[in-house]
């Protein structure tokens, strides 16, 4: 199925869509060409397949630090510039693709660059401190890569919300093993969007979360009679 998708993520990324792959605002699912609906599951690999890809740029950029082939600022200028790009993919394709997205939303992934941004400075004055070694520094880039989950989450919550879902609930990984800080959110069930955090955040999972999130409609209250 992954090999059929080699194209959806430039496509998504695009100022429209094209005849391959297009959003449908009703179901708030990507269509094929032939009408075919995109499974939920397909997408999420898809994001972790970006993930995977940009973890394994950011530690070949560390092992470069670490060997000397590149400096500081070269890793730092590298390092910004990859979770950037894979920010906004992750945020793009949870939104319902590039066209779809106003000012407002940009604002929202510019918000959350610039607190990865800030991360990222503690890192440096880590690495220039002294303070971890070649193998820490290796370990602790991966994070950066397993947030860019949280974009995508972000800017799943978004779409959803204007398309007039106002209710949430978090969705354990049957194969994950997870914090209870998850469990708890789990077990509030059916709650108002914001009344628990987006998978990744305040869990001591962090960016290695694993949960998912439902979104649903307020029913209208019955009218007495």
């Amino acid at each position: 199925m992954l090999n059929d998708l080699s194209s959806f993520s430039s496509v998504v990324m695009s100022t429209r869509m094209d005849a391959e792959w297009s959003y449908d605002r009703i179901s708030g699912r990507y269509r094929d060409e032939k009408g075919r609906f995109l499974s939920k599951a397909s997408v999420g690999k898809l994001v972790d397949g970006r993930i995977d890809k940009l973890e394994t740029q950011l530690k070949r950029f560390t092992r470069m630090l670490g060997d000397g082939s590149i400096t500081l600022d070269q890793w730092q200028g590298s390092v910004r510039e990859a979770i950037k790009a894979a920010h906004i993919q992750a945020a793009t394709i949870g939104y319902g693709g590039r066209s779809e997205m106003g000012s407002a939303e940009y604002g929202r992934i510019g918000q959350r660059l610039r607190a990865e941004y800030t991360y990222l400075q503690g890192f440096v004055r880590d690495l220039l401190d002294g303070r971890i070694s070649a193998p820490m520094a290796t370990a602790r880039i991966g994070l950066y890569a397993q947030s860019v989950r949280g974009s995508y989450w972000q800017g799943t919550e978004m779409r959803e919300q204007q398309r007039g879902f106002s209710l949430m609930r978090r969705i354990l990984d049957a194969q994950a093993v997870h914090c209870q800080d998850c469990l708890g959110y789990a077990a509030r069930g059916i709650v108002s969007i914001g009344s628990v955090p987006m998978p990744g955040v305040r869990c001591a999972c962090g960016a290695r979360c694993k949960c998912t999130v439902k979104y649903f409609r307020q029913q209208p209250q019955a009218v007495p009679v």
